[in-house]
């Protein structure tokens, strides 16, 4: 069974009279908003970056009493919290929570709302994932009832199809994206007994993984990101099967504009995007628009990460961390490009791997949240050198992994989602 698919089936830990405490540790944009008592950025000159914390601190959101926490998301200037407070496995729906930029709807809602300030949805049964794109969102979602049947919904803007609702491709004819919907056309594509197990929102496409291993992606597909075929370059308004993986795929990664994969035996695949050489094939590439395997020697790739300019990988019986491509590579100010994998091995051990555009996360053995990457506008890399607003001096480029005040305690590696500028890590706790 994939990761995915035993995701969908994981039981349901919270006893009915156990007290549920939910807490939210977040950094980077319009944050602080939600943050009493943390010290914010100083007045940006940008009104996109209002609110900002530069170093990991709780965050408060309106939850009802006892209610958990879900799922989490973040694009690039927008993020999502699924929350209920019905014990259940199947609740009759959830309640989203936004923040951050909303000018295609990609809260969940058409409602104007200044970046700093809650936008509520909702949507029916259990929200299982969270997937954010450039100004698009995606869930895969459990039904209520019996059947309990998954459903990825989407919502946001739609120039390219990324919704997969068959809807006009050309901006200018655009639709209002301001509400979820169902991606009924999946539902169409799904052979006897499959249905999706994940979602992973690029920048302007979507991916779909299935319970049998198959891919489906829908969007943009000028750089190959769709991976739909050797010649295949067009646009794709409803979900099209990625092409040629010669085996069922377990896991996905997508954050910009293109995708990595692991098939059931532990073997690395790419497509889309490779100009950067993060491909792993020992040369840039400019579009890859099927899927290649990747040369990564350890064996098997047991995790992955897709950034902007460079791409992730866990793998080997040590679970040591490889990367490819350019930027921050985590390995220093000397070495910012590669053509080959490379090990970042002063993090020993790594259990789990976050990516986005030019910014990275990383889980260690010992359950520590390390950050690294480019650009610490808004403090988006959590790497503050001080807590005194007139002391703060904020790297600007952070090459090597460094690691983030967060107690492991605070941290579910489920319920952690990496934006361009926001990043989210939610834990449940139980009381009796």
């Amino acid at each position: 069974m994939s990761p995915a698919a035993a995701r969908l089936r994981r039981p349901l830990l919270l006893r009915a009279h156990a007290r549920t405490l939910a807490t939210v540790t977040a950094w980077g944009a319009y944050v602080g908003a939600f943050a009493a008592g943390a010290p914010q950025s100083p007045s940006p000159s940008s009104p996109l970056e209002p609110a900002s914390l530069d170093a990991p601190a709780r965050i408060t959101l309106p939850l009802a009493a006892g209610a958990r926490i879900l799922a989490v998301g973040a694009g690039v200037r927008h993020a999502l919290v699924a929350t209920t407070d019905n014990f259940s496995d199947a609740p009759a729906h959830t309640q989203l929570l936004g923040f951050g930029l909303n000018r295609r709807g990609q809260l969940g809602s058409a409602a104007a709302a200044p970046p700093t300030e809650l936008v509520s949805s909702t949507v029916p049964g259990r929200v299982l994932q969270i997937a954010c794109g450039r100004e698009h969102s995606a869930l895969l979602t459990r039904s209520p009832g019996r059947g309990q049947r998954t459903t990825v919904m989407t919502c946001g803007a739609n120039a390219h199809g990324q919704l997969g609702h068959a809807a006009t491709t050309t901006a200018a004819a655009e639709p209002p994206g301001g509400s979820w919907r169902p991606v009924a056309a999946l539902d169409a594509l799904m052979l006897a007994g499959e249905a999706a197990a994940k979602v992973q929102c690029g920048l302007d496409h979507t991916l779909v993984l299935t319970t049998h291993g198959r891919v489906f992606a829908m969007g943009w597909g000028a750089d190959g990101q769709l991976g739909a075929g050797p010649a295949a370059t067009a646009d794709a308004c409803v979900p099209v099967l990625v092409h040629g993986l010669p085996r069922p795929i377990r896991d996905i990664s997508a954050s910009t504009d293109f995708a990595l994969a692991i098939d059931t035996a532990g073997a690395l695949y790419y497509w889309g995007n490779a100009e950067y050489g993060q491909a792993m094939t020992g040369a840039r590439i400019d579009q890859v628009l099927a899927p290649i395997r990747a040369h990564l020697a350890p064996a098997p790739v047991v995790a992955i990460a897709a950034a902007g300019t460079l791409a992730l990988a866990v793998a080997g019986a040590d679970r040591s961390l490889y990367v490819c491509g350019y930027g921050a590579l985590g390995l220093g100010p000397e070495r910012t490009a590669t053509l080959e994998p490379l090990c970042i091995a002063s993090l020993g051990a790594v259990d789990r791997i976050w990516a986005t555009t030019d910014r990275c996360l990383a889980l260690d053995a010992a359950g520590r949240i390390h950050s690294w990457g480019l650009a610490n506008a808004a403090g988006r890399l959590g790497l503050s050198s001080s807590h005194s607003a007139h002391e703060r001096a904020l790297p600007v480029n952070v090459f090597a992994p460094q690691p983030l005040p967060i107690d492991p305690a605070d941290i579910d590696p489920d319920l952690v989602a990496l934006g361009n500028d926001i990043a989210l890590i939610a834990k449940n706790s139980t009381a009796e």
